[in-house]
C-alpha cells in the first residue's frame, strides 16, 4: 500500500506537539485540515492526539470525508458544531483541548469556555510544517505554474494599443482555467499606464496606448496549490528611463535570490533587494516586502519582508518580487517563485524578464 504524504504530515506534527508538551491540537483553519488529512470540504476540523486523528465534518461531506481520507476517524456533526468536538473528545480521551490562537476567533474562543471546555491557545504548529514543502507539494506548484505560464504565453498575441485592462485580466483567467486550473489563483492584475504605480491595482476599462507599461501579476491552481508571478512589458519601444527603472528592478531580485540560504533570516533577502533600490534613488518608490510563501494558500508564511521574523529552511517556497513604483509614471515589478535548496535558491518560474516591447502603433 502506498503511503499518504498526510501521514508523514502528521507523524511530523506529532514530534512538534511532544516536543512543545501538546498532548491535542484542534485543528480548524481549512487548508491546515486539508494539508495534515487530504479533506477538501469546507466544513472540516480535524483533533489530532499523539495515536490518533478525528475528522469532525457534516452530513453534506459524510462520503467526500471518507473518500479522501485514510486513517482518519470520520465523526459526523448530530447536533451543533461544539456538541461534536466534546464528543470527539471523549472518544479520544481528551483532557486538555489545544488550539491555534491564529485560527480560531475570540467569539468561538468565549462559546468554548462557556460551554465547558478546559482549552489553552498555541502558536500555529502546523504553518511551521507547512512551510517546508513536500515532494507531492512540489509537484503542485509546479504544474500551477506551468498552467499559470502557459496562459501568459498564450495572451501575448491580445496585448496591444486599444485593449481594455478588463479585457486583458478575463482573457488570462479564461486561459488559465482552460490549462485545468479550477480557477485563477486570485484577482489578477493588469495595471496600465499610471495605474501601475499602484502595487494592487483593480482592474479598469482603460485603454492600453502605445509607449505604457503594463504590470500583470497573476496565478493559476492546481489540486489546491497556488502559482504566483508578476511581468511587466511594455507596448511599444521602451525609453531609456523605462529600461533604466526596470534594470534596477531586475538586478534588486537577482541579488535577493543570490542571497537565498538556508539558515538565514528572511529578512536578510528583503534586505539584499531594497539596498539596490535605495542605492539607485528608488527607496521611496518600494513599499512593500519583497516577497511571500505560497502553497495553499497565495500568501502564507515565510515572510519575505523588513518585519519578517522567519528564518529560511529548505523546501520553502517564496516569491521574490521587488518593485518600483512612481506617482503619475506607472511602476515595475518582477516576481518570480523559488525553491530553497541544499546550496541556494531554484528558481520555479521560467518566463523571460527582459523588458519587452509587444507591438505598438
Amino acid at each position: 500500500m502506498i503511503r499518504r504524504p498526510e501521514q508523514d504530515r502528521l507523524a511530523r506534527l506529532r514530534r512538534i506537539m511532544s516536543g512543545s508538551g501538546l498532548d491535542s491540537l484542534l485543528v480548524s483553519r481549512r487548508e491546515d485540515v486539508r494539508y495534515l488529512s487530504g479533506f477538501t470540504g469546507s466544513s472540516g476540523t480535524l483533533l489530532v492526539t499523539s495515536d490518533r486523528a478525528c475528522l469532525i465534518t457534516d452530513f453534506r461531506y459524510k462520503m467526500q470525508a471518507r473518500g479522501e481520507t485514510s486513517g482518519i476517524t470520520i465523526l459526523i456533526q448530530k447536533k451543533d458544531y461544539f456538541a461534536a468536538i466534546r464528543d470527539a473528545e471523549e472518544r479520544m480521551d481528551v483532557d486538555m483541548l489545544w488550539f491555534d490562537e491564529s485560527a480560531l476567533t475570540v467569539e468561538g474562543l468565549k462559546i468554548f469556555k462557556k460551554k465547558g471546555f478546559k482549552i489553552k491557545g498555541h502558536r500555529d504548529l502546523v504553518k511551521t510544517l507547512r512551510q517546508q514543502k513536500d515532494k507531492q507539494e512540489l509537484a503542485n506548484i509546479l504544474l500551477a505554474i506551468r498552467r499559470s505560464e502557459e496562459a501568459f504565453r498564450e495572451l501575448k498575441g491580445d496585448i496591444h494599443p486599444g485593449a481594455t485592462e478588463r479585457e486583458l485580466g478575463m482573457k488570462l483567467e479564461y486561459l488559465i482555467r482552460g490549462k485545468g486550473s479550477r480557477r485563477a489563483a486570485f484577482d489578477i492584475i493588469v495595471a496600465s499606464g499610471a495605474h501601475g504605480a499602484m502595487p494592487h491595482a483593480a482592474v479598469t476599462n482603460r485603454r492600453i496606448k502605445n509607449g505604457d507599461l503594463v504590470t500583470f501579476d497573476f496565478g493559476a491552481e492546481a489540486n489546491g496549490y497556488f502559482s504566483d508571478m508578476t511581468r511587466t512589458i511594455c507596448v511599444g519601444r521602451p525609453t531609456p528611463r523605462q529600461l533604466e527603472i526596470h534594470g534596477i528592478v531586475l538586478k534588486a531580485q537577482a541579488a535577493a535570490i543570490q542571497s537565498v540560504r538556508a539558515g538565514v533570516p528572511c529578512k536578510s533577502i528583503d534586505d539584499a533587494a531594497r539596498e539596490i533600490i535605495k542605492r539607485s534613488g528608488y527607496g521611496k518608490y518600494f513599499g512593500h516586502g519583497a516577497g511571500h510563501g505560497i502553497g495553499l494558500m497565495v500568501h502564507e508564511g515565510p515572510s519575505v519582508s523588513p518585519l519578517s521574523s522567519d528564518t529560511v529552511v529548505r523546501n520553502m517556497v517564496f516569491t521574490v518580487e521587488p518593485g518600483i513604483y512612481i506617482p503619475g509614471w506607472g511602476g515595475i515589478r518582477i516576481e518570480d517563485m523559488v525553491q530553497v535548496t541544499d546550496t541556494g535558491a531554484k528558481t520555479l518560474t521560467s518566463l523571460p524578464k527582459e523588458l519587452e516591447g509587444l507591438r505598438g502603433l
